[in-house]
């Protein structure tokens, strides 16, 4: 997962729609089909018989292996849902519903609100999800490399081979591609921290859009996304056909309303006629070793951004409160010499050790236009007690293969990586340059086993707040659905503690991964004195910065600055709160 990246680029990032769809003014859906913008809806409430399907969808495919669901749990509005079964076969089986699209449009949104079983698992070819394609002939076929032939974009979720990072069935979230720059007959995988799958021989699992910055400039990568089982989420798909002879393609998805991914920049076809002509949502496995299902609930295909259901009456499926935990932290500042280095503490909470990885970076933040960057990053890890734990120069010299396994490792060999198993406690690492030169850097902390008992519990960096590029800057992924989080800013507190030069008036801003400005906070007693004195992590001194927020789960960036452009040595911090 590379999400300290887009979490820290956040001010740069492409915003991802309209706050709100269509669906916000047609309360639980209702006579939303007849909106101009949309194109096709199906709630599946007129059904008596799945034979009555064809009725409104132009394919459908193996009818035995379809069910109107009405019970309560297996349908997300109204009383009735579709049900998608794969049964026990070493065959294959490819259950779907299909919506030819005439005329065909350039771009096209696909939204379904949809749920695993609660003992879903299928490991191998497993196609499932929302698809839009364009004059697709069928699987195995390669699209001609000049644009002229077709294109299909798939959201689903699919384990075959090895599990990535923190991956665990149903498989993480991603795009199943067939393009012009396609790597394998059967398609290629895309995931939104930019990997894809299958290998290529001259980039690796790189995406073209990290292994060619300069062709992709709006390209972010974003944390991997795992859905829970039985549970219902709605899922958005969004693919924009490019202007033939441009790169502005885009393919996109949303999950609960929040932006996952997003592939822009991309050139998919070169003449117009080849244009977006099927809807499609689907259950398929090459074979399945138990009876596994999947629902489907009120689909909409229109030309607008659609979104969640505004209201109505969901019966989503009970989930227990998660815990409270940061998936990925990651801290970006001006590293100096002597008491202005880069230091970051993290905290492990629980009872179980977590492997975690932690990099140092510097010369990659280029491609990301920030100037003046650290040349030649250096990292020490210490446990709570000041005992220096490990050190590492370039990332190469020591952990090669083990960090390259992670497929995380620094672009830039003399960039610094550290891979360690630690127990529950707090821990500090310092960012230095190997020669004693100054710069930018990033200090990032990866989870590379979220389903561990243990998790990341809050992030502090203390650094040098200058203007503009040369603020302070922490990141973090939200795990959790819904998690309550602390955003500091210490500047006058630090004096106390005997630190010179400290941010006399700092101001704290959060923002979402779509560059939103979330709030703001000068002084912290001027708002949210009471729930922030609640949490028992209020500053000492009033002149300190203080956000507490309600955060869905995804990607966040507090920047601290001083107020009226001032300077000095601040302190940035990002609480979980139990």
């Amino acid at each position: 997962m590379l999400a300290p990246v887009i979490i820290l680029l956040a001010l740069t990032a492409r915003v991802a729609g309209t706050d709100s769809g269509i669906a916000a003014r047609y309360p639980g859906d209702k006579n939303i089909a007849s909106d101009p913008a949309v194109i096709f809806a199906d709630d599946f409430e007129s059904y008596t018989s799945p034979s009555e399907i064809s009725n409104k969808w132009d394919n459908v495919y193996h009818l035995q292996n379809i069910r109107i669901a009405t019970e309560a749990g297996n349908f997300f509005a109204g009383s009735k849902a579709l049900e998608f079964s794969l049964p026990i076969s070493a065959n294959e089986v490819a259950n779907s519903l299909g919506k030819h699209l005439s005329p065909g449009r350039d771009t096209v949104f696909l939204r379904a609100y949809t749920k695993f079983d609660p003992e879903y698992s299928v490991n191998g070819s497993n196609h499932n999800g929302l698809r839009l394609s364009a004059n697709y002939p069928g699987p195995g076929i390669m699209p001609p490399a000049d644009g002229t032939g077709f294109f299909l974009f798939l959201l689903q979720n699919h384990i075959e081979g090895n599990l990535r990072p923190g991956e665990a069935v149903p498989g993480y979230s991603h795009i199943y591609a067939y393009w012009p720059r396609q790597r394998s007959a059967f398609g290629d995988h895309w995931y939104p921290d930019g990997i894809v799958k299958p290998y290529a021989s001259d980039i690796g699992n790189q995406g073209e859009w990290m292994a060619f910055p300069s062709q992709y400039p709006d390209f972010n990568p974003m944390p991997n996304f795992l859905p829970e089982r039985n549970r219902w989420y709605c899922y958005e798909l969004m693919v924009r056909a490019n202007t033939p002879g441009q790169s502005n393609g885009e393919v996109k998805y949303w999950i609960d309303g929040t932006l996952i991914s997003d592939f822009p920049n991309l050139n998919i076809r070169s003449i117009d006629t080849l244009k977006i002509d099927e809807g499609h949502i689907g259950l398929h496995a090459q074979h399945s070793e138990r009876v596994n299902k999947k629902w489907y609930d009120n689909v909409v295909i229109a030309t607008q951004y659609i979104g969640p259901m505004a209201s109505g009456s969901p019966i989503p499926s009970p989930t227990p409160t998660a815990p409270a935990q940061l998936q990925n932290i990651s801290s970006r500042l001006l590293i100096q010499t002597g008491n202005n280095v880069g230091i970051a503490g993290f905290v492990i909470g629980g009872s179980e050790a977590k492997k975690l990885l932690i990099r140092g970076l510097g010369p990659t933040l280029t491609q990301f236009n920030v100037t003046g960057v650290m040349p030649n990053p250096t990292l020490k890890l210490y446990d709570g007690s000041g005992s220096l734990i490990t050190t590492n120069d370039d990332w190469k010299s020591t952990q090669e293969a083990a960090i390259t396994a992670t497929q995380l490792a620094p672009r830039n060999d003399v960039e610094a990586a550290v891979l360690a198993t630690l127990q529950p406690g707090a821990y500090t690492v310092i960012q230095t340059d190997a020669s004693g030169a100054t710069g930018v850097g990033l200090l990032e902390v990866y989870d590379l086993n979220p389903l561990a008992s243990s998790r990341l519990l809050n992030l502090s960096t203390r650094g040098l707040v200058q203007t503009g590029a040369r603020a302070l800057i922490a990141g973090c992924s939200v795990a959790a659905d819904s998690n309550d989080v602390i955003a500091r800013a210490l500047g006058p507190s630090l004096k106390a503690l005997g630190v010179d030069n400290a941010l006399a008036d700092p101001v704290v801003t959060l923002y979402d991964s779509n560059a939103n400005a979330i709030a703001a906070n000068d002084n912290w007693k001027d708002s949210q004195q009471s729930a922030v004195e609640s949490t028992g992590l209020q500053p000492p001194d009033d002149l300190d910065a203080v956000i507490l927020a309600r955060l869905a789960r995804g990607n966040y960036t507090a920047i601290v600055t001083g107020k009226n452009g001032s300077v000095g040595i601040g302190l940035v911090e990002v609480y979980a709160v139990p």
